[in-house]
């Protein structure tokens, strides 16, 4: 009888409920829509998040070893490398006198265009799309020493998000704000992620 007085359009309360229950299921069926889109979001920034963190690990270490693979080639002018520290866009070194990527170098030669074209990788500045630099770090820093025969590389980078401890010193520029969580206490270093390679050489400055 509802359904008769509903088809002939009769002003009937039974007309009205069946018309406001198909309204309530299209809002149900929006909000679990929208809840579900909402916590699929969240998982890709979470995802997008972890594989930056690992890429910027990742290319870390390939810096580190490039580094370590120029020095080794080139043993005896390891002081030029020594107690340096790289990753700073503002103070970046100058280009060198020689290219030695067209000519012969000396050592010497070598060792300073070998500073310069890694820092140039360091910044992402040898790779770039229009003028937006691919590759390098985040905000890098690099310290480059030496203690008795032992070599040592700390490349620190910006983190995309704060960590719960902040990770220990391992660079004279690491505490200047770069790395901070701007919420917390100057010096805090919370963003800070850092890799350290230490190996033997000969030939080490003394």
């Amino acid at each position: 009888m509802c359904q008769r007085i509903a088809r002939s359009k009769v002003n009937h309360p039974c007309a009205c409920g069946m018309q406001g229950v198909g309204m309530i299921e299209v809002l149900l069926a929006l909000l679990i829509f929208a809840t579900a889109m909402s916590g699929l979001v969240a998982t890709q920034l979470v995802g997008k998040k972890a594989v930056g963190e690992a890429l910027q690990r990742s290319q870390a270490s390939m810096l580190a070893q490039d580094l370590l693979e120029r020095m080794r080639g080139n043993p005896g002018e390891l002081a030029i490398y020594a107690e340096r520290v790289l990753g700073d866009a503002s103070r970046a070194l100058a280009p060198p006198a020689a290219d030695c990527s067209l000519a012969n170098c000396r050592p010497t030669q070598l060792a300073r265009y070998d500073l310069w074209q890694w820092e140039l990788l360091l910044l992402g500045a040898s790779e770039l799309e229009g003028s937006y630099r691919l590759g390098g770090l985040v905000s890098p820093r690099a310290c480059i020493s030496f203690a008795g025969n032992r070599f040592s590389l700390t490349l620190n980078w910006l983190g995309p998000e704060v960590r719960a401890l902040a990770v220990a010193p391992g660079c004279p520029l690491a505490g200047e704000g770069l790395y901070d969580a701007p919420d917390k206490p100057p010096g805090n270093n919370l963003r800070r992620r850092a890799l350290t390679v230490s190996t033997a050489l000969g030939g080490v400055p003394q």
